[in-house]
C-alpha cells in the first residue's frame, strides 16, 4: 500500500472531488470544507441544538466543552474500488481540545459527502464556521481493486438515524463541575437564609420572653395591691352597727312592779 503524492492527486483531484479545486492539496492530502448542516450535542444550559442545523455561507458556530458534534464535509468523495481513503482534520483544532471519533478511513467504492463525529475534550469552546478548511483526506492504493466494496451513492447530508443514536444533553466533565459549583453556591446561600431566620426567630423568642416577664411583674404586683387593700378594708376599718336592746314591760308581760321602799 502506497499513498498518493500531491502530483498524482492533482491529475486525479477530479475524479475523487466536486467540486474540486487544486488549491484543496495540502502536501500529500485533501482538504476538505465544512458543509451546510451539522449537529452540536446540547449541554444543560443550551438545548436549542435538538436537531440538526442547516448553516448559511459563512456561518459561525461553537462545539462546546465535553460535547459532540457531527460535521458534514461540503465536496462529495469518490473512491475507486482500487483504492481507500484516510481522514483526519487540521492540527490547529485538535490543539484546541477536538478529537476525531468517527473513523479515520473512507472505504473502497465509497461516493457521498463524509461525516465527521468529533468531540470537544478541551476547556473552551471550539469556534469554527461553514466553508471553513478543516477536515483532511488521503489516498492509498491497494494491491488490486477490492471484489467487496461500497456500491451506490451515499448521503450528501446528515442521516437522520445518526442523530437519532446521539440525540438528548450529554454531561461533560466541566459541566458537571459546573453544575455541583453552582448547587454548593445554592445550597450555601439556603444555609445563610436558614441561618437568618433562625436568628429572626431568635429575635422575637427573647422579645416574647421579655415581654411575658414584664407582664408577669405586672400581675403579681397588681394582686398584691389588691389583696392588701381587701386586708385593709375588712380588719383595719370595720364599720360596727349599733345593737337594739328591747325594752321590757311589765304589764305586757304580766310580772309584778316591784315595790319601792
Amino acid at each position: 500500500m502506497s499513498f498518493w503524492s500531491s502530483q498524482r492527486l492533482e491529475r486525479n483531484l477530479t475524479s475523487i472531488v466536486q467540486p474540486a479545486d487544486p488549491a484543496m492539496i495540502d502536501c500529500n492530502a485533501i482538504t476538505l470544507r465544512i458543509g451546510s448542516e451539522i449537529y452540536i450535542t446540547p449541554d444543560h444550559e443550551s438545548s436549542n441544538t435538538h436537531t440538526k442545523q442547516t448553516l448559511s455561507a459563512d456561518q459561525a458556530f461553537a462545539i462546546p466543552p465535553g460535547q459532540f458534534a457531527f460535521l458534514v464535509s461540503d465536496e462529495v468523495i469518490t473512491i475507486s474500488p482500487e483504492t481507500m481513503g484516510f481522514i483526519s482534520f487540521k492540527a490547529k483544532s485538535k490543539l484546541r481540545g477536538l478529537v476525531n471519533v468517527s473513523g479515520f478511513h473512507v472505504d473502497p467504492g465509497w461516493s457521498g459527502s463524509l461525516v465527521f463525529a468529533v468531540f470537544n475534550a478541551g476547556p473552551a469552546p471550539v469556534h469554527l464556521q461553514r466553508g471553513q478548511p478543516l477536515f483532511l483526506l488521503w489516498i492509498a492504493d491497494l494491491d488490486a481493486a477490492s471484489e467487496k466494496h461500497k456500491s451506490g451513492h451515499g448521503p450528501t447530508g446528515l442521516p437522520p438515524d445518526m442523530i437519532n443514536n446521539i440525540t438528548g444533553a450529554v454531561g461533560s466533565i466541566d459541566e458537571l463541575a459546573t453544575l455541583i459549583r453552582e448547587e454548593v453556591k445554592n445550597l450555601s446561600k439556603k444555609d445563610e437564609e436558614l441561618s437568618d431566620r433562625m436568628h429572626s426567630m431568635e429575635k422575637l423568642q427573647h422579645r416574647v420572653l421579655l415581654g411575658l416577664g414584664i407582664l408577669s411583674v405586672i400581675l403579681v404586683a397588681a394582686t398584691t395591691v389588691a389583696v392588701k387593700e381587701a386586708y385593709t378594708s375588712l380588719f383595719e376599718n370595720p364599720k360596727v352597727n349599733p345593737v337594739a336592746v328591747p325594752v321590757m314591760d311589765n304589764k305586757a308581760s304580766g310580772v309584778p312592779p316591784t315595790r319601792q321602799q
